[in-house]
């Protein structure tokens, strides 16, 4: 199994264009292709993600003692039974229990976090998958809602929070795909 460590989020400031968002403003809605590489070749399917409320990196860290003090398990609990928003792969629909947004120079960059993973292929992943419960969309959008061309689909991830509160995300034998196209919609 190989693993693979990506920073989800980093430290941002400031956006000309979006208003900043917050916890009770009205929804958002981007459109992407996400592109997934399997044990079945190659995949690419539409993907809609709405975020009804947002949560700043802040407001979440009471997460990250949550993590730190009972692990995977004990943050997929604490995220149980939120519903910030919906993710649709495809013909898949899937709840979001956590939506992150954090300012940066030219937009906003999004963490879109599903309490399971994210199935792109009929076969399981395995028992060690079960160490990697959630599902997680990233990518940042500009002053103009436009996506950048690094945006991920981590479809079976562990979690972790480092001091500052940003989120990394650790996948499963590598399963990470990625999003192209990013637009906001609303």
């Amino acid at each position: 199994m190989h693993l693979s460590r990506s920073i989800v989020i980093a430290s941002l400031v400031g956006v000309v264009g979006l208003a900043p968002v917050s916890a009770d403003e009205p929804g958002r809605q981007f459109t992407a292709t996400a592109v997934v590489t399997n044990s079945m070749g190659t995949r690419s399917m539409p993907m809609t993600l709405v975020a009804n409320r947002f949560t700043s990196v802040e407001q979440a860290q009471h997460l990250a003692e949550v993590l730190e003090q009972g692990g995977q398990g004990a943050l997929l609990a604490a995220l149980r039974g939120r519903s910030d928003g919906q993710l649709v792969l495809g013909a898949l629909q899937m709840p979001v229990a956590l939506v992150v947004a954090e300012e940066q120079g030219s937009g906003y960059r999004y963490l879109f976090l599903t309490p399971r993973t994210i199935r792109v292929e009929e076969t399981t992943l395995g028992e060690e998958s079960l160490d990697y419960p959630f599902g997680v969309a990233e990518f940042a959008v500009d002053d103009f809602g436009d996506g950048d061309s690094d945006g991920r689909l981590h479809v079976a991830a562990a979690l972790s929070i480092d001091a500052d509160g940003h989120i990394e995300v650790e996948d499963y034998d590598d399963a990470a795909g990625r999003l192209e196209d990013i637009s906001l919609v609303r």
